[in-house]
């Protein structure tokens, strides 16, 4: 069923006063039962939906939980809708979801799934509203007396499933949110338990005038007190103190790890941790899937998880970091990024402090209140149940301290205080890395043997390591191509023991630096090419793509695709003659030929791609070409072959519902006499089926610029595209 059918369909249901509105006022008018509930941990009954579950945010599904239902429950029901001017939208569809279940986890898939009135998939599909104004959606749940039986093969939207339960419908109970994209950026959300959108890296301030406050200068003493003024400085404005390192620890580093994820920690010169020099506390706390503070040696620090957005109420040993033998010694480890942190109390770094003992500051968290170790400063135990669910406790000097611990949660498991997660930074990840060798790569079952970290005299860093018998291996050098990059060669479990290498930078690769302030809206400019006419191209991918002129590269994505969030606009302006040969490969990012994203998270799933192109002759300022269905594409690789992958617990590449298709591109596509006749035509998808992020806002698209795709957004992976531009008449 097309999309253009499903809101028809919705549209007759809702206005026609008939069969469809009957049917489903009937289920809707189903009696509430006394205490049958449903709740959410991230968003209150009457509150605001949290961005992660738009497509501003994360795109995944909401948790809940229920109970009170009725005794005779056998199953239940539950539907997403907003009920628009032109009819109903719905965006989530389960049902036959069993009794003994009574929570769902955020991106999570229960009983069977129907679909939605976005792209009439079989998944959820977040509000992306791109009307002005304040949205209301409606989160229904169905106690229902016995599975709902439906017939047919095409997908059960809202309508056929409220139809097919009308009879067995117990009792149902509704949670309602609204959602606001205009003012989204503008809303305290202190509600809700959030991470951070896209955090960016904050440079500490240029300041023509020194700052001093009384924090500001507890927090430059907590470091020159520690002996680490030398590696860390502290420079403050009137909001916060800047705690700027390479994050590269002057300790031993990586042993005792077991479960590698084969990552190496390579130094992030220039970071700055922003911690707030006003600290309050906020009316509810916040977890974020990034740092929470840092320590005082400039090592940022996480909280005990490895799998990102965390409930602080439920301890989770399955994303446990130490118990899963991720952490060495030291309480740290190197992230996908290749950075350095710690997830647990610092131990190597406070046995080289040079004020060893309880009454010194470790760390600060971003909030602004410090961090000390497993004892009061005074020396004395911590009582049993006294520290909170951040793993702190109030304080006489500071209003209120964090504690590390024995036992979970470690260290700081959320902040209390006040926190703009806007600004809070992130080690930028390696760049260059487009053959995707350092990509994904994740801890072999069982665990390493033997694993030694060290550092040689000309800079360079090599991790050895054992597994099943075989010797395996990182390494790498300062790189001669720029500064803060790196030689690499590797082998390593998750890419089969091949002998791998590459240069890596932190930041842009040394061939795509025109200036040190880059930013996603910059026009690039290119002199491989010349000829009669002058033009601009602009683009936009989710997440990655490369543009050539015949087999000459134009352009390559500057973002590299395994950066999360990895979406911004590209523009480059060439001049050419007609005819131009545009050829194009565009990547979703997959962490393995699963296809999949988030692989063991919450919010595992598939991701979804989308391109859309624009080239302006500069001279005459006329749009000549747009991103369309003209276009010739070819998909070398899907996955996964069956979208029940995304719901697997321990989804592997190849096996079981996740099968996947991989080729090689033609040699000779790049070619001006390669034939694509039996290419198949690129598909037009909807912008709100994409859902554009950042930087698609920043070019004034052409009204006749497409987003294009292989068929399904979901599942086709890597495709390269071929169009030809004719000089206009």
């Amino acid at each position: 069923m097309e999309q253009k059918s499903v809101f028809l369909l919705a549209t007759i249901c809702f206005f026609a006063l008939s069969g469809c509105v009957e049917e489903n006022n009937k289920v809707e008018q189903a009696s509430n039962v006394d205490g049958f509930v449903l709740t959410s941990p991230k968003m209150l009954d009457g509150g605001h939906l949290p961005v992660t579950y738009s497509c501003d945010g994360e795109s995944v599904s909401p948790p809940f939980s229920w109970s009170g239902a009725p005794d005779e429950t056998q199953y239940y029901a539950l539907v997403m809708h907003h009920n628009a001017a032109e009819g109903i939208h719905w965006y989530w569809t389960m049902y036959n979801i069993p009794s003994s279940k009574s929570q769902v986890n955020s991106g999570e898939t229960l009983g069977e799934i129907g679909s939605n009135s976005v792209n009439n998939l079989l998944q959820y599909a977040p509000p992306c509203s791109k009307g002005p104004g304040e949205k209301v959606y409606q989160f229904t749940l169905y106690a229902l007396s016995s599975p709902a039986k439906i017939s047919g093969n095409e997908p059960v939207d809202r309508a056929t499933l409220l139809a097919a339960i009308k009879d067995i419908t117990l009792g149902s109970t509704t949670m309602t949110v609204t959602y606001d994209r205009e003012s989204n950026e503008h809303r305290n959300q202190s509600e809700d338990r959030v991470r951070p959108a896209e955090p960016v890296k904050l440079n500490p301030p240029t300041l023509t005038d020194s700052f001093d406050s009384p924090r500001c200068d507890d927090i430059r003493s907590s470091v020159t007190e520690a002996g680490f003024s030398s590696d860390v400085s502290v420079t403050c404005d009137k909001d916060y103190a800047y705690v700027a390192s390479s994050t590269y620890p002057d300790h031993e580093m990586m042993t005792g790890i077991t479960g590698t994820n084969e990552q190496i920690p390579v130094p992030a010169e220039g970071y700055a941790a922003p911690i707030k020099l006003n600290p309050k506390k906020a009316e509810n706390f916040t977890t974020i899937d990034a740092a929470v503070g840092v320590a005082v040696n400039g090592v940022p620090i996480y909280d005990y998880s490895s799998q990102g957005e965390l409930d602080v109420d439920e301890y989770d040993e399955t994303h446990d970091t130490l118990a899963l033998g991720q952490l060495d010694n030291c309480g740290g480890h190197a992230g996908r990024g290749d950075d350095y942190h710690y997830h647990a109390s610092p131990t190597c770094m406070i046995d080289t402090m040079k004020n060893q003992g309880d009454d010194a500051i470790i760390g600060w968290g971003y909030d602004g209140y410090p961090l000390y170790g497993e004892k009061n400063p005074d020396g004395s135990d911590i009582p049993s149940g006294t520290l909170d669910v951040c793993n702190g406790q109030a304080d006489g000097n500071y209003g209120y301290r964090y504690q590390t611990s024995a036992t979970p949660p470690y260290i700081i498991q959320c902040l209390v205080g006040e926190v703009d997660t806007q600004k809070l930074p992130r080690v930028a990840p390696l760049s260059g890395d487009s053959e995707g060798i350092r990509a994904d790569l994740r801890p072999p079952q069982g665990g390493v043997e033997n694993l030694i970290h060290t550092v040689s005299e000309d800079g360079g860093r090599t991790m050895r390591y054992q597994y099943l018998g075989e010797d395996y291996f990182t390494t790498y050098t300062p790189s001669s191509q720029g500064e803060s990059c790196y030689d690499f060669q590797q082998k390593t479990i998750t890419n089969g023991g091949k002998l791998e290498s590459g240069t890596f930078c932190r930041g842009e690769q040394p061939s795509q630096t025109e200036s040190n302030t880059l930013t996603a809206t910059t026009t690039k400019h290119s002199e491989t090419f010349s000829g009669e006419h002058h033009l601009k191209l602009d683009a936009w991918a989710d997440n990655w793509f490369a543009a050539y002129i015949g087999e000459e590269l134009l352009i390559e994505d500057s973002v590299p695709i395994t950066t999360e969030r990895s979406f911004n606009a590209e523009s480059v302006e060439f001049s050419a003659d007609y005819p131009i040969e545009l050829n194009v490969v565009m990547k979703d990012f997959k962490q393995n030929d699963s296809g999949l994203e988030y692989i063991g998270a919450r919010n595992q799933q598939m991701g979804d791609g989308g391109f859309i192109m624009q080239l302006t002759d500069t001279d005459t300022n006329d749009v000549v070409a747009v991103s369309n269905s003209d276009w010739k594409c070819e998909v070398l690789h899907k996955a996964p072959l069956n979208k029940l992958c995304e719901s697997e617990t321990n989804p592997i590449a190849g096996q079981g519902y996740c099968t996947f298709m991989s080729k090689d591109a033609p040699e000779d596509w790049l070619q001006s006499g390669f034939n694509d006749s039996d290419w198949a035509n690129a598909t037009e998808h909807p912008a709100s089926s994409v859902g554009p992020k950042d930087g698609y806002n920043d070019i004034d698209w052409d009204r006749r610029a497409q987003f294009i795709w292989g068929e399904d957004l979901e599942t086709d992976n890597t495709i390269i595209c071929k169009t030809t531009i004719e000089k206009p008449q």
